[in-house]
């Protein structure tokens, strides 16, 4: 099962590669993979190493963070022993 954050930036992926009117085996090519791959990492069900997001930046001409932006700050853990928020 994908997690949230794989959804997000595999939409956010797909949102700009349309924008530049790229289709998913151009992409792949200017990152080294193949299209069906970037069409996982864009459904969420592969998750992106910061490596490979680096390459996918570069090649939509967007800073990493693009990736995340919209995205709500995660949450501290808690202190097991006293439930604080760390």
């Amino acid at each position: 099962m994908p997690e949230q954050i794989d959804i997000q930036i595999g939409r956010r992926l797909r949102a700009r590669r349309r924008l530049l009117d790229l289709t998913q085996q151009q992409l792949g090519q200017a990152c080294g993979v193949g299209f069906q791959l970037v069409q996982k990492y864009e459904c969420g069900i592969c998750r992106i190493s910061a490596s490979r997001l680096w390459d996918l930046s570069q090649a939509l001409d967007v800073g990493v963070g693009y990736f995340y932006e919209g995205m709500a700050p995660p949450k501290a853990p808690a202190d097991e022993a006293t439930g604080a928020r760390v």
